[in-house]
């Protein structure tokens, strides 16, 4: 829900739009017009080229120093400016300015594939890259030069308010490294003089008439500034140093994807470098499990090494600390046979931001990045530390402690740790409901309970009995079967049904649906298929000629482009009610269906039929005998789509991770509470969620983030902790963005918030650690963070950049050194150097 301030940061930035466009791209935008749809309020805007953008506003809470934060879909034309909901409206026209202009640079470079640049050039300091040129950050910052000069010139405006704009184009200029920081009696002076020089040949010719003759007049030192403009420069240099803070980071690590050597790893030699990180994470997982052996055989019995834990990767590695032992199953997308995300680079540009990789490495800007790429900087991240490959599940003790059972991924025998702290679970999404299966009653073991309550209060002998038979079923394959057989020789259904408990019905409509899932399963064995059996691999996809899908969604229609890759005369069947607006955001659905939807185009192997409410799988006979798969409503009746096999689709369960299933049934059974409370760090940036289980006196806490902590368990959190993540995922990843909130981007974004907030508390007790290396969110550190933290108190007050953060490179920059005869010159006049513009 958007507070009054946010609605006025909205409406100061909609009316503040027109006036932006005009002033940064004059020669290619043509009109602005609002549009209201489908609940959904954004802009469109014309080009000259005849295209139509499209262009939503919003607000979000954003991790410091961010001032606005940008979505680009250059697959759709789609994009999203979130403004920091702390920003005063005033300055939303300024920053809107470098949003705008940002995206547009991401939008011309993605039109002709051009390389993307990753470090920022408008930088305070001496220090250059080695070949100088603008990031997509660097020319929004040049946009919002343009459009603070035609302020400074509005004859429209007050002085007050030209004057204002006059200071504020001059603490952009101080922020973009354009003029020295350092006094002119300072030796580094002349070097920081020459730098600026650099910057400005090369910013230059992205400036109109007014905002270069600005810059001629106020990008040279503050002893050369008139009295005023010096006045106001000092005052805001004061009040960052005085505001400013540097955030802190955890111990840093190079962005995974370089050679040995720190070279970047080409795009030629992706396959062969993910193979090689292969090879060492299970070379040190092998090293893991030996020494975990010979501390166990030198503790006495009854005791285990302790380690602090983290359960789970994939993306939330970005989380992991080194000093935590990793367990993780190596899932997901080291054994989805597809062959890409289903974002392309531009979609998870923001992805560089938590250090776990650059997608422009090994995807041009519109491409899918390719899975080879996720399991190259994934391996990288795990060997960071001790790692067992392998699946782990929690249990207390005898004497109370929070053990951890380990099963490696080698076979060899388990092995048993003592957590230390609060473990980190990341095990992913949850797992998918069958079908016809009620959302809030979705498991056979919630249902029976359910049902057991409802027997429990018929309080007949007859209930009584068929109670006590109905919990000491075995757990596992036909428990759904047999609980309705229970319930049907003890003649209680109707009195259950009749109780007016609509939960009563919905888990015997899960009974049922489960039931009839397993038959389906004996009936056409591997040819019933739950959609995560299809994206880990573990189907045959000879089984088949003709599959149906039930559902619609993301799930389905990347398991759709996986059977119909695998066998070149399959045919898929997708039904469901309607696909999500995301999804016609993303890299993959509307190019899967224009190859192969007949309706868009294509050849005809996939048909979709939407509008379709579906209930359990059914089977026929087909008249060779052989069993068919068909898709029935909620009623039971055909809806007219079968095939030789069957994939659910249709979600995801929301329950606890199933690392915790014997803690919260050791607190359960004694009688204890399971608490949960959602995470977040000073920015209010979405951490995860952290579970509390107490019981008999002891608690045990744990951390879950990443995917599995983006579907709150039921019974564990309310409604209003559920409506709140409903609003933080759709701010995460707005549907324009063709991402989610459980994808990789935002997965790997969150974790790098949490490794950062992890080591705040950690410095809060110990003080600072002491490391020679790199600073960043378990990855690479970006270029300039404490420069930017530093004043990023006086940004929101004022103007201060956000500058992108850039992938490190293989030879660091350096101080820039000009040439022997000009070292000693007091530096050219400001906005007459040398170069491009000159």
């Amino acid at each position: 829900m958007e507070s009054g301030a946010e609605r006025r940061l909205l409406a100061e930035a909609e009316a503040a739009l027109p006036a932006v466009l005009r002033d940064i791209r004059p020669g290619l935008l043509t009109g602005v017009s609002a549009v209201e749809q489908d609940g959904r309020r954004f802009f469109e805007l014309g080009t000259t080229a005849g295209d139509r953008i499209e262009l939503r506003l919003d607000t979000a809470a954003l991790p410091h120093p961010l001032l606005a934060r940008t979505f680009t879909n250059t697959t759709t034309d789609r994009y999203v400016v979130q403004l920091a909901d702390t920003l005063r409206p005033e300055l939303a026209g300024q920053v809107l300015s470098r949003e705008v202009g940002e995206l547009l640079a991401v939008r011309d470079r993605s039109t002709v594939g051009a390389r993307v640049p990753l470090d920022s050039l408008l930088t305070p300091g001496a220090t250059l890259p080695a070949h100088p040129e603008l990031s997509d950050a660097d020319r929004g910052r040049a946009e919002e030069f343009n459009y603070l000069a035609a302020r400074m010139n509005d004859a429209d405006l007050g002085a007050a308010e030209r004057l204002d704009a006059r200071h504020r184009f001059s603490e952009l200029v101080d922020e973009s490294g354009l003029r020295p920081r350092s006094p002119a009696t300072d030796a580094s002076h002349a070097i920081e003089l020459y730098a600026a020089d650099i910057r400005q040949d090369v910013v230059r010719p992205l400036l109109r008439a007014g905002a270069r003759e600005a810059m001629a007049e106020l990008a040279r030192p503050v002893e050369r500034l008139d009295t005023a403009d010096a006045r106001a420069v000092v005052e805001a240099r004061a009040a960052r140093a005085s505001e400013g803070t540097a955030p802190v980071v955890p111990p840093g690590f190079t962005m995974p994807g370089l050679r040995p050597d720190g070279s970047p790893v080409p795009r030629a030699e992706l396959d062969r470098a993910a193979a090689e990180a292969a090879e060492r994470r299970t070379s040190l997982s092998g090293r893991t499990l030996e020494e975990l052996r010979a501390r166990q055989a030198a503790l006495p019995e009854g005791r285990h090494p302790q380690y602090e834990l983290m359960i789970g990767g994939g993306a939330a590695l970005a989380a992991r600390s080194p000093d935590m032992l990793l367990v993780d199953a190596r899932g997901r997308w080291h054994v989805d046979p597809i062959e890409a995300i289903v974002q392309s680079a531009d979609q998870v540009r923001h992805l560089r931001q938590s250090g776990m990789g650059d997608p422009y490495q090994f995807a041009d800007p519109r491409q899918r990045v390719p899975l080879p790429a996720l399991q190259l900087w994934e391996d990288t991240a795990a060997v960071r530390g001790p790692l067992v490959d392998g699946r782990a599940e929690l249990r207390v003790g005898a004497e109370g402690r929070l053990l951890a059972e380990i099963s490696p991924a080698d076979g060899s025998d388990p092995v048993t740790v003592e957590v230390k702290g609060s473990p980190l679970i990341a095990t992913g999404i949850p797992p998918e409901i069958v079908p016809g299966a009620d959302r809030r009653v979705p498991t056979v073991p919630e249902a029976t309970e359910h049902l057991a309550d409802g027997l429990a209060a018929l309080g007949t002998p007859e209930a009584a009995a068929a109670r006590d038979r109905l919990l000491s079923l075995p757990e596992g394959q036909d428990r759904a079967a047999a609980s309705l057989a229970v319930l049907a020789d003890a003649g209680v259904s109707d009195s259950l049904a009749a109780s007016g408990d609509p939960r009563a019905a919905g888990a015997m409509e899960t009974l049922r649906a489960t039931a009839a899932w397993e038959e389906a399963r004996a009936a056409a064995p591997g040819r019933v298929l739950m959609g995560d059996e299809v994206g880990d691999g573990d189907y045959d996809p000879s089984v088949a000629k003709d599959w149906v899908i039930a559902g619609v969604g993301g799930a389905a229609i990347a398991n759709a482009e996986i059977i119909l890759r695998a066998r070149p005369d399959s045919r898929v069947f997708m039904v469901g009610k309607d696909a999500p607006f995301v999804l016609h955001n993303d890299a993959q659905y509307t190019a899967l269906r224009a190859k192969h939807d007949a309706e868009y185009g294509g050849d005809g192997r996939l048909v979709t039929f939407s509008g379709r409410h579906l209930g359990a799988v059914g089977t026929v006979t087909a008249p060779d005998g052989r069993v068919r798969l068909t898709a029935l409503d909620s009623s039971g009746r055909s809806l007219g789509v079968e095939g030789d096999a069957y994939v659910a689709c249709l979600g995801r369960v929301s329950r606890l991770p199933h690392a915790v299933d014997s803690v919260e049934s050791w607190a359960r059974s004694a009688g204890g509470e399971v608490r949960g409370e959602l995470r977040f760090d000073k920015d209010r940036q979405y951490l995860g969620y952290r579970l509390e289980f107490e019981a008999r006196g002891q608690r045990h806490a744990c951390d879950v983030t990443g995917a599995a902590s983006r579907m709150l368990p039921t019974h564990v959190f309310g409604r209003e902790d559920m409506a709140r993540l409903a609003v933080l995922n759709d701010r995460t990843t707005p549907p324009e963005s063709g991402n989610v909130a459980a994808g990789f981007m935002a997965t790997a974004l969150q974790g790098s918030h949490l490794a950062r907030h992890t080591a705040a508390e950690r410095e809060q007790r110990q003080g600072p650690p002491m490391t020679n290396g790199p600073a960043g969110p378990a990855g690479a550190a970006a270029p300039g963070d404490a420069r930017r933290a530093a004043s990023a108190a006086a940004a929101r007050s004022r103007s201060a950049p956000r500058t992108t953060p850039g992938q490190n490179r293989p030879t660091a920059p350096g101080p820039a050194v000009p040439p022997p005869h000009l070292r000693d010159r007091p530096g050219p006049e400001p906005g007459r150097g040398r170069g491009p513009g000159a």
